[in-house]
């Protein structure tokens, strides 16, 4: 029962904070709130960006708000994770917690949940484009990804640059692949 409990606690807040982290990225790219795909995000988030947002306003770039909201739904993530697991356990039921590692676990699973939503939208990306390169969702993605692919196609040899195959989304596949484990 416990373990089932843990499951569905942890994979609401990665589904949670996969959300509040698309909904920061496409404030970030500027992309019009009539795009179906951002009106649904906006429409799933903004319970609770929006009164967050009256006490800590956004910049002009980063959307504050929502990403505060991913690391605390992270640590919430985390504590109940932890004591649910250690509850569990027969006879450590009152065994404390060190509370002063979990904001920095929390951190930890952040950077992972973010990494981990770039890695899965680029591999949707990869997919979209041999199957049905002009789906709306494709341009969709097309706008997320694109800046950081077109970062990584300038940084490649010319040689490569002008190669029939594009290798900027394998190259940031492996890129976050490293830096999950670095993370981790």
């Amino acid at each position: 029962m416990t373990n089932a409990l843990i499951f569905l606690i942890s994979t609401f807040a990665t589904l949670f904070c996969s959300a509040l982290f698309l909904r920061a990225w496409i404030f970030w790219r500027r992309i019009p709130y009539f795009n179906p795909y951002c009106a649904f995000i906006y429409k799933i988030t903004d319970f609770i960006v929006v009164p967050v947002r009256k006490i800590i306003p956004s910049s002009s770039n980063i959307d504050f708000p929502s990403l505060i909201i991913a690391y605390i739904i992270c640590l919430v993530q985390l504590f109940l994770t932890t004591k649910l697991a250690v509850n569990s356990i027969d006879g450590l039921s009152e065994v404390p917690v060190d509370m002063s590692i979990l904001p920095i676990a929390a951190l930890k699973i952040f950077i992972n949940g973010l990494l981990s939503m770039v890695l899965w939208l680029g591999i949707v990306y990869a997919i979209l484009s041999w199957i049905s390169p002009l789906s709306p969702f494709q341009s969709f993605l097309r706008a997320l990804l694109e800046p950081i692919l077109s970062a990584i196609r300038q940084t490649l040899p010319k040689s490569l640059q002008t190669a029939p195959i594009d290798i900027s989304l394998m190259l940031l596949m492996i890129g976050i692949i490293a830096l999950q484990m670095i993370v981790v």
